[in-house]
């Protein structure tokens, strides 16, 4: 994951996505700004400026407009890449990457609940789906013996 800093954007990370005429260089990106508006919402985040991120003034990075733009967006006039201005300090990444979290509803580990609660036959079948050819069978042997038990 990309941590840059370009004027008023943070690069979060570079993708390709490649359709018939070849790849399309994207950069998700969470904009920055130094208005106040948005403080105090979980899905924003205070950064100071410093030195090593190159900010001019304390900003905010707006987590909740996380976006994907075409990477041509960050040349000049002349085809070449805008100049970075900074980097992002590992706790200021870790903080944006929790708010990231909370926005996508995304749990690193679902909790026991969570699977009691969305437990269902279509979704036993899709996980089943994803598991190697090879280990099918010792699954459903496995299933088998414990309903015995």
């Amino acid at each position: 994951m990309l941590d840059k800093l370009i004027k008023y954007y943070i690069i979060w990370t570079s993708d390709q996505f490649q359709d018939e005429s070849g790849y399309i260089a994207t950069f998700s990106v969470i904009p920055l700004t130094s208005q106040t508006t948005f403080n105090g919402l979980p899905t924003t985040y205070p950064i100071n400026s410093t030195s090593r991120n190159g900010l001019d003034k304390n900003s905010y990075a707006l987590v909740h407009q996380i976006c994907t733009v075409d990477a041509n967006c960050f040349k000049g006039s002349s085809a070449n890449w805008l100049e970075r201005i900074g980097q992002l300090d590992k706790a200021d990444k870790e903080a944006i990457e929790e708010r990231l979290k909370y926005f996508l509803s995304i749990q690193e580990n679902p909790s026991e609940d969570w699977f009691a609660q969305n437990a269902s036959p279509e979704l036993l079948k899709k996980i089943f789906d994803y598991l190697p050819e090879d280990t099918k069978n010792l699954v459903i042997e496995e299933l088998i013996n414990n309903l015995d038990s």
